[in-house]
């Protein structure tokens, strides 16, 4: 009877620990929410700037001003350059509103023969060409509406990354023992997971989504060389474009050239023409080896349909989810048909 009694009892025990274990480990989730996006951007920049962390190292300095210097040196390698980019690029953004309204002023739409089997006027073309210019200009005010009244929380969500990475570089090795420790597997299997992770990073951050930022960048800077009109914003296509398989910066780069033959001068097309494909067009052949390493590359179809999958989920932080999950999804996947065959 009392070892009923005692196995009772320690059933209710484990029924409320588990209760409350389940509610700890919901409310700590909830508690973090917000930050999970900084959070897992830390964990990537901390990936992928290990090198630069372990090269600092070995100047024999303490630990925390290591992981600090890391941490400062990514802001300066990575966020200054971006947030520079996204200034010029919103700031061109601005005038794209003023620039349509002047070009669609001068156009006399009266002169336009429109084909007798098609049923529309010159009196619709205007309306329709007005509407678009008018959800333009609100689509402007709307961005930058959204983008003051976030400001706040991007700077917070910013610091939060920040802090995270610097304890990543710093307690790094601790965390992933623990990791490998607590996870319901083998740790050859959580360690063969957690290689495929640091692979995946590196492979899709350093050799694709860096190399196309460089990529329109460098394209960029040849835009504005040309003399034309918003760079930052063709720079940004060309980026856009860069992480589409086969075609890649071609897309953008050839209607450009042949917008400069027809409008600007012979020596501008020529520039335009040599820069375009044998900088921009080229350059990825040599950056993304020096990028990569030694670590493997994945193959460009799976990155871009994880990219698109991924934005369209998640949103613009999918660019970073939607590949990488892929690539850990498929070694878990292949590490379950492995254990299954043995």
């Amino acid at each position: 009877m009392k070892d009923e009694i005692k196995i009772s009892k320690r059933f209710v025990i484990n029924i409320v620990m588990s209760v409350f274990v389940i509610v700890f480990i919901y409310s700590f989730i909830k508690l973090i929410s917000p930050f999970l996006i900084s959070l897992f951007l830390g964990v990537i920049f901390t990936v992928v700037f290990q090198p630069i962390h372990v090269f600092l190292k070995r100047l024999n300095f303490d630990q925390n001003v290591v992981s600090f210097f890391s941490t400062i040196t990514v802001l300066i390698i990575f966020i200054v350059p971006l947030s520079l980019f996204g200034w010029l690029l919103f700031k061109e953004a601005k005038l794209i509103y003023p620039s349509i309204v002047e070009y669609y002023n001068n156009i006399d739409l009266s002169k336009i023969k429109i084909p007798y089997f098609i049923p529309i006027t010159a009196t619709d073309i205007k309306e329709i060409i007005t509407a678009n210019i008018d959800q333009i200009q609100k689509s402007i005010l709307r961005f930058g509406g959204l983008f003051i009244k976030n400001i706040f929380f991007f700077f917070v969500n910013l610091s939060i990354m920040f802090i995270s990475m610097f304890f990543f570089f710093r307690d790094g090795k601790k965390i992933l023992n623990y990791l490998i420790d607590i996870i319901p597997f083998s740790n050859d299997s959580v360690e063969k997971v957690l290689r495929q992770f640091e692979i995946s990073v590196n492979s899709i951050i350093r050799g694709i989504i860096l190399t196309a930022f460089l990529q329109g960048i460098i394209a960029t800077i040849g835009f504005y060389i040309a003399g034309l009109a918003s760079p930052a914003l063709l720079g940004l296509f060309v980026m856009i474009s860069a992480l589409i398989p086969f075609i890649g910066t071609a897309i953008v780069t050839i209607p450009v050239i042949i917008y400069c033959y027809f409008t600007k001068t012979f020596a501008v097309f020529l520039f335009l023409l040599v820069w375009g494909f044998f900088v921009v067009g080229l350059i990825d052949n040599f950056i993304r080896p020096i990028l990569i390493g030694n670590f493997s590359k994945m193959p460009i179809g799976l990155v871009f349909l994880g990219i698109v999958g991924g934005v369209r989920t998640f949103g613009p932080i999918g660019i970073f989810i939607g590949p990488i999950f892929i690539a850990v999804f498929l070694t878990v996947i292949d590490i379950y048909l492995k254990d299954k065959k043995s």
